[in-house]
């Protein structure tokens, strides 16, 4: 019979082998409380106090996967443990840690589009914390956030997104630490993983903004850098492909004819006020005029330019998933003419050419959007566009 002490005591005897740096005795160990739990969860699904500590499983799980480098199994193991935490109605601080886990395996394993909004929605959990006040609760909290979302949008987003997050994520870290110098080590540095993120977020900056050809920015990145971490050098990074650099050669290609909805959607990524998140960059409002104003370009690039109709679709796809989530008004009410237009977008992707876990990830993305296409009876399963969704699903979709 599942025992829940047991299982606890079998994690705990897990955690100390996986802190010993024994990863792979702890997977095995691992497997053991896992199997303790689900039998407990059978029994009891709806047991609040087993479902906590499966999460605190799961996630333990995952990192000691990460260390041997089985990415899918990690990933698959944060995405059950957001899952699970959602269900217990944890905290923010809680979920948005989970999102983010969640989000970093999903870098990790390739799963870009999960990666970026799950970022976003982690972000969006601490709306009630003050950004502008270092003194305030949570501040420093959302900082750390905002630092790891960077390094996921350097990865998974528009350049100009991961640069707006790690500007700020720098700013934030820096000021907590003047306001709370008792919090942080000699150096004036966090000690408990804030030290990390600082430095990221200052070389993303610094690394970005240089290869964008923001020199003054780049070199005030830097300056920081060598201040807070001495020794340590920007690395390098290729001229970023932005949202604003992909509309822009769409239009001069005579793909994309809204040349006044660019500014509108791409912010100043070096000013002030650019956004951190996905949400920030525009109002909501303006996703589903993006999306069929980027639709007919998506579908004519993707064939000839795979890269510019990638960068497109997944921001303007990212906009869509942020303002939906936030109830957008005219997104909700009108589905039925833009959901169709959203899957023939991602449709669209099909045709060029990716290759590896990019494709499981869309198929997730296209199988959720079917799903709300029939529950919304915006399209039927006979349609053509569904039907070829269903089969690249059947194809590229989870085996798990």
């Amino acid at each position: 019979m599942p025992n829940r002490r047991h299982a606890r005591r079998t994690h705990r005897d897990a955690a100390k082998l996986a802190a010993a740096g024994n990863h792979q005795g702890a997977l095995a160990v691992y497997a053991h409380a896992e199997g303790e739990f689900r039998g407990c969860l059978a029994v009891h699904p709806e047991d609040r106090g087993t479902r906590s500590d499966f999460a605190d499983l799961l996630g333990d799980l995952a990192a000691s996967h990460t260390a041997v480098g089985e990415v899918a199994e990690a990933y698959a193991a944060q995405r059950e443990r957001v899952t699970i935490t959602a269900g217990l109605q944890a905290g923010p601080v809680e979920r948005a840690a989970a999102r983010l886990d969640l989000a970093e395996a999903a870098v990790a394993a390739g799963r870009l589009l999960t990666a970026a909004i799950e970022a976003d929605a982690a972000l969006s959990l601490f709306d009630d914390v003050d950004a502008a006040e270092p003194g305030s609760p949570g501040f420093a909290t959302l900082g750390d956030a905002i630092a790891r979302a960077a390094r996921v949008y350097a990865r998974a987003a528009d350049p100009d997104l991961a640069v707006g997050a790690a500007d700020q994520a720098a700013r934030m870290l820096i000021a907590a630490r003047h306001a709370d110098p008792g919090g942080f080590g000699a150096d004036g540095i966090g000690l408990d993983g804030t030290a990390d993120l600082l430095r990221d977020s200052l070389r993303l900056a610094a690394a970005l903004h240089a290869a964008a050809g923001r020199a003054s920015h780049a070199k005030g990145a830097a300056d920081l850098l060598a201040r807070h971490f001495p020794g340590t050098a920007p690395p390098t990074a290729p001229i970023p492909l932005t949202l604003r650099a992909a509309l822009e050669t769409a239009m001069r290609m005579g793909a994309f004819l809204d040349p006044r909805l660019i500014d509108r959607l791409c912010p100043d990524p070096a000013g002030r006020d650019a956004p951190a998140t996905i949400s920030a960059r525009c109002d909501p409002g303006l996703a589903a005029v993006a999306l069929h104003s980027a639709e007919p370009a998506i579908d004519a690039l993707a064939p000839t330019h795979p890269n510019l109709a990638w960068r497109i679709a997944t921001e303007v796809h990212y906009l869509l998933t942020a303002a939906d989530r936030l109830g957008e008004r005219n997104l909700h009410l009108n589905f039925r003419d833009h959901g169709p237009a959203w899957l023939a977008m991602l449709m669209a992707l099909t045709a060029t050419g990716k290759q590896g876990p990019i494709l499981t990830d869309l198929a997730t993305a296209l199988a959720e959007l079917c799903e709300r296409l029939r529950t919304r009876h915006a399209a039927a399963d006979h349609e053509p566009l569904v039907v070829a969704a269903t089969r690249f699903i059947a194809v590229h979709g989870d085996r798990r």
